[in-house]
Parts: C-alpha cells; structure tokens; sequence
C-alpha cells in the first residue's frame, strides 16, 4: 500500500478542519496576504488635533523656545539661526510625515512637525552639536484648554477650579477718580484738627 504524500495528508487536514468550522469556500486554496517590501500592512497612526505654532531660537550651542504653544497635530516650527552655522531642530520620534526645521547662519526656516501630546526631545542632528549643547525639550499638549492652563500656571496665575482657563482675565477694578484724594485730606484735616486742640489746650494750661 502506497503512503499519501505529505501535500495529500495537510490538504486532507485541512479540509477536515473546513468540514467542521465556518471557513468559506475557497479560503484553503488562497494565498496567505504578504505586505510589500518595507511596507508594514496599514497607515501609519498620525496625531489628531489643532495642533500649534512654535518659534525657537538656536545658535552655537543651544535651543530656546520664545513664543507659541504645541497641541496635538500639526505643529508649525519656525526656527531662528542666531548663529554664523547651519543649525536644524529635529524633534526625535515624531510621526511619520513630519519634517525638520533648519535654517542656515543668520537665516530663518520653517516645517510641520506631526506631534502627539507629552514631552518631545528636539537636537540639531549635525555630528558633534547635540554633544556640545543643542538638545532641550517642548511640551505638547493633548487640548488648546490645557495649553492655557499651562501657561497660566507658569505665570502664576491659577485658574479657579471650574473656570474657563481659555477666558481672559479680570482686570482689577480701580478706585473711583479723587477716592484716594478725599480720604487722604480727611485723615489729614483730622490730624490738624487734634493737633490744634492739642496746641491750644497747652497754651491754655501755660497761661494758667
């Protein structure tokens, strides 16, 4: 008696495994599916958000972010070389699609920057800068609400618990115009008041 081949026996085995499970007609045969050289088989996740605007200065050899908040998406990064070298701003690990800001000496230069919410390093990528100092680190928030709970904070300014941290801030109200004047000549005019009793009293009693 001939023995089954080992195709034979995995096709028998497999059609055992479909006569009792709900495969469809024709699953057994297909080919398995095979991602693309270097492909991964799906989109890449991208963040989601308004996003922000970033300036940053950098230079011989350092960063220094001087205005504008990074939420969630899109983040436009202009970057200021204050330097007399080519100088770039990557921000390391973020999303795919994301492009690094550079600038040549004393130049200016600008890219979107695909950012999720935490805290993001950012080097010049040039060999030996990140070494010598160019390395610092941005904050990027998940909403534009926290943002503005952020920089409140750091101005000292703690929103109350429940209020809009977005809204702007209540400006003192002032005195009314000559308040300060009319109370200040009433405490005067009483200290006149005593020092001439005062005064008289004591003439009185000399005179006495």
């Amino acid at each position: 008696m001939r023995r089954p081949t080992l195709g034979l026996a995995a096709t028998a085995g497999l059609l055992l495994v479909a006569g009792c499970s709900p495969v469809p007609d024709g699953a057994i045969a297909a080919e398995p599916v095979q991602c693309p050289e270097g492909s991964d088989c799906f989109d890449p996740i991208q963040p989601v958000g308004p996003g922000g605007d970033l300036e940053i200065d950098m230079g011989n050899f350092f960063f220094e972010v001087t205005d504008g908040t990074a939420v969630t998406g899109e983040v436009q990064v202009t970057v200021h070389n204050v330097s007399d070298a080519y100088h770039n701003a990557e921000f390391l690990g973020a999303a795919d699609g994301s492009g690094i800001p550079e600038a040549d000496a004393n130049a200016s230069g600008e890219d979107t920057v695909l950012l999720f919410p935490g805290e993001w390093t950012v080097i010049c990528n040039v060999p030996g800068h990140r070494s010598a100092g160019m390395e610092t680190t941005v904050t990027v928030y998940a909403t534009e609400e926290e943002a503005a709970a952020a920089e409140q904070e750091a101005e000292g300014e703690m929103p109350e618990e429940g209020a809009d941290p977005t809204a702007p801030a209540e400006e003192p109200e002032l005195p009314a115009a000559g308040g300060g004047r009319d109370e200040a000549d009433s405490v005067a005019e009483d200290q006149t008041g005593e020092d001439a009793d005062v005064t008289t009293g004591g003439e009185g009693q000399q005179d006495s």
